[in-house]
């Protein structure tokens, strides 16, 4: 599909379905941390309270252990928090219906 028909498509699907919003899916591994870091690891992620850190402050919906949906407006924090930590992680860009994130 080239690009130009590529927008069409978003295009079509933005006038039938509403408004898309662009998040990022991100995979991550954190198989090379000792168990103290993944206990901090997680605790940067989701705070020692689960209502603190970056899942909280960055509005990320924690979709599976290893998989986190992010709004737009913090990939960059988020790519760089796991480059931080040394993860191997994948990113996805995805176009999503509504919300308020």
């Amino acid at each position: 599909m080239s690009s130009s028909s590529a927008g069409s498509s978003v295009e079509y699907f933005k006038e039938e379905h509403g408004f898309l919003k662009k998040y990022f899916l991100f995979t991550y591994s954190t198989e090379h941390l000792s168990k103290t870091d993944k206990v901090r690891f997680y605790y940067a992620l989701k705070g020692r309270d689960g209502k603190s850190g970056i899942v909280i402050d960055y509005n990320i919906v924690h979709l599976g252990r290893t998989v986190l949906l992010v709004p737009d407006k913090f990939s960059k924090d988020v790519d760089d928090f796991l480059k931080h930590w040394k993860c191997e992680f994948e990113v996805r860009e995805i176009f999503m219906k509504g919300g308020d994130q």
